[in-house]
């Protein structure tokens, strides 16, 4: 068999290695630090690995793994490479129809935008993690900087294909774990990258459901396990490309996190621009309504400062920074309310909290979980 070399270029040996002791290889070091992993009893399947990537036969190495594995797992060989790399990543695959492509190839705006707007999409999930609302006006620096730290990994073919990896890190599981995984359940304390994933399939299938059922309520109740009304115009802007007749979408997650019983290992949805636009702009449009009996403004003092940056690098950024503000009302006593803040206002906040004077913000008063103020606005010192 021979094995695609960009395919073989694109397996780090680590994940390889990773990859066959998660999926039940037995490992043995050799005196010269090679690796040998076997399988299976009487007639045992073996696989040498060098112990780095700086030998000279690294290819031809994992040119040979790649096939044994194929064979056994008797998955297309660009399949269980996806797999591997997905050892250390989530994978999400995106796949165009065939029309926009001339030899392979697809307009360079097209691409930019296909990438500028999952850039947007993977923003707005994990900001949905860190703040469940129906949107947002500010994304938030973490949220932010997850986006950033994704990586766009190769095309693929077959239609042409785009490939997005989130990093998930590596974990060691212990027995518990292990057994825990074993039975289809989910680790606790999962990482943002990974939530961030999952929220993004789940709004995925929900869009689907709901362009299948011609039915936009599905995704707008749907916000605060799926997409926000952000994710969902990014959506929106994606599929409405004039090249873009459909998108299809997979997720590969990585197994060192395990599974979600409720995608399975390898979701994929596809979205369809003649029937999905109307469904996804109606569903933005009522998740962008606001509730006007939940506008208040709060007066208190900022009690508690919640960044992850120092002062001084606050203007450098344009995400959101959190604060608890103690807030006495009439209505409901005293509250402390947690606000999603700029720069500027949250280097305010910081000198509020200092010198102990009040401040006050108007925003959306979310009393779910915890209380929220949502898409705060006018802050001033008092």
């Amino acid at each position: 068999m021979t094995a695609p070399v960009d395919i073989i270029e694109g397996v780090p040996l680590g994940s390889l290695k990773r990859y066959l002791a998660k999926t039940g290889w037995r490992r043995s070091v050799l005196r010269d630090g090679a690796v040998l992993f076997a399988k299976g009893d009487g007639d045992q399947v073996e696989i040498f690995l060098p112990a780095t990537p700086q030998v000279r036969d690294l290819r031809e190495k994992l040119t040979s793994a790649l096939v044994t594995l194929t064979a056994m797992e008797e998955r297309p060989f660009d399949v269980v490479a996806a797999a591997i790399r997905a050892i250390s990543y989530d994978l999400v695959r995106s796949r165009l129809p065939v029309s926009p492509i001339r030899q392979d190839t697809i307009r360079l705006g097209t691409a930019e935008a296909f990438i500028r707007r999952m850039h947007g999409t993977l923003e707005a999930v994990a900001h949905a993690e860190l703040h469940v609302g129906p949107f947002y006006q500010r994304v938030s620096t973490v949220a932010q900087r997850y986006a950033d730290d994704c990586r766009f990994g190769h095309t693929f073919r077959g239609s042409f294909g785009f490939t997005v990896e989130s990093p998930c890190g590596s974990r060691t599981l212990d027995d518990g774990e292990v057994e825990t995984l074993a039975l289809g359940g989910e680790l606790g304390a999962l990482p943002l990258e990974r939530r961030a994933v999952q929220r993004l399939a789940r709004g995925l299938r929900t869009v689907e459901a709901a362009i299948e059922q011609e039915d936009p309520a599905l995704i707008a109740q749907g916000y605060q396990t799926g997409l926000n009304a952000n994710a969902v115009e990014e959506l929106t802007a994606l599929v409405s490309e004039p090249q873009v007749a459909k998108v299809h979408f997979q997720v590969l997650f990585s197994p060192e996190w395990g599974v979600p019983p409720d995608l399975g290992d390898a979701p994929a949805v596809t979205l369809g621009q003649a029937r999905g636009v109307a469904v996804l702009q109606e569903a933005a449009r009522v998740l962008r309504a606001v509730d006007y009996e939940r506008r208040r403004t709060i007066v208190g003092r900022v009690r508690t400062l919640h960044s992850m940056d120092t002062p001084a690098d606050l203007y450098s950024i344009s995400g959101l920074q959190d604060v608890i503000v103690e807030w006495q009302s009439e209505e409901f006593g005293t509250r402390n309310v947690r606000v999603s803040l700029g720069p500027e206002e949250y280097l305010q906040a910081v000198e509020a909290h200092t010198e102990g004077r009040l401040i006050s913000v108007y925003g959306e008063l979310d009393r779910t979980r915890q209380w929220r103020l949502e898409n705060a606005r006018d802050f001033r010192l008092l």
